[in-house]
C-alpha cells in the first residue's frame, strides 16, 4: 500500500486554493497595471506615497492637489471643472495626508472643495460642489430648460480631518463637515454638520456628538438640517 507523506505534499497559497487559477492570475496582472499608473500618476502629483485602482477618470490634474499616502479604489471620478478661460476664476481640490476613498468614488469642483488629513471615505460615495443650475428662492432655472444647458452653478465644500464617511453618502454643493465626525451611510449632507459630531439620514441631521469630559458618544437631540 502506497502511504503519502503529509510533509511532502504540495501546499497551494491560500488565495489559489480560494479563488482558483484565473482570479489569482487577474489579480497579480492587476496589481502590475496599478502600481506602474500609480508610479506614473503620483510623480505627475508630486506625491511619492500615491495608490489608485483600475477605471479611474481624472482631469484638471492643475487644479488639484493631494498630500501623501493616498489610496483611492476602482472608479474613482476626481475632477476639476474649470469654467473660465481666465485665470481667474479656478477651481480647486484640495485634499491632505493619509486620504482614502473606497470603490467608486466621485469628487468634483467647479469652486473649491477642501477635505483634511486622515479622512476615510467609503465606497459611491459622491463630494460635488456644484448642480445644474440653482434652485433656491431667489435663483432658479425654468424646469422646460434641458438640464445640459443650465450653467454650472459651485458652492465651496468643506470637510474637515479625522472624518469617517460611509458607503453611498452624497456630500452637496455648500456643506461642511466638521473635525472628527462620523457621517453615516447613505446619508445626504446638505448644510453644516458641527466637529465631532455622528450625523445621519436625508438631509443629514446630528445625532450623536462626542463628550470629551467622559470620552464617549452621546445622544443628542435631532438638528434641523439646511437645505440648499
Amino acid at each position: 500500500m502506497h502511504v503519502t507523506d503529509p510533509a511532502r505534499e504540495v501546499q497551494l497559497p491560500k488565495s489559489l486554493e480560494e479563488n482558483g487559477l484565473y482570479l489569482c492570475l487577474c489579480a497579480s496582472w492587476s496589481r502590475v497595471t496599478r502600481g506602474f499608473q500609480s508610479y506614473l500618476i503620483g510623480r505627475t502629483m508630486r506625491v511619492r506615497h500615491f495608490s489608485i485602482g483600475a477605471d479611474h477618470f481624472l482631469k484638471g490634474l492643475a487644479h488639484i492637489k493631494i498630500g501623501e499616502n493616498f489610496e483611492a479604489g476602482k472608479g474613482l471620478w476626481l475632477q476639476a471643472i474649470n469654467l473660465s478661460r481666465n485665470a481667474d476664476p479656478t477651481p480647486k481640490i484640495v485634499i491632505g495626508e493619509n486620504f482614502s476613498i473606497s470603490f467608486w468614488g466621485h469628487i468634483a469642483a467647479t469652486d473649491c472643495v477642501e477635505i483634511g488629513s486622515n479622512v476615510m471615505v467609503g465606497s459611491k460615495v459622491t463630494i460635488i460642489d456644484h448642480n445644474h443650475g440653482s434652485y433656491g428662492p431667489l435663483m432658479h432655472c425654468a424646469p422646460r430648460t434641458p438640464p445640459k444647458d443650465r450653467p454650472l452653478i459651485g458652492r465651496p465644500i468643506a470637510i474637515g480631518s479625522n472624518v469617517w464617511i460611509g458607503d453611498g453618502v452624497v456630500v452637496a454643493p455648500g456643506a461642511t463637515i466638521g473635525e472628527g465626525c462620523v457621517i453615516g451611510a447613505n446619508a445626504v449632507v446638505t448644510g453644516h454638520i458641527p466637529p465631532y459630531c455622528m450625523a445621519v439620514g436625508i438631509p443629514a441631521r446630528t445625532i450623536k456628538k462626542y463628550d470629551f469630559d467622559k470620552m464617549e458618544w452621546r445622544s443628542c437631540s435631532l438638528g434641523k438640517p439646511e437645505h440648499y
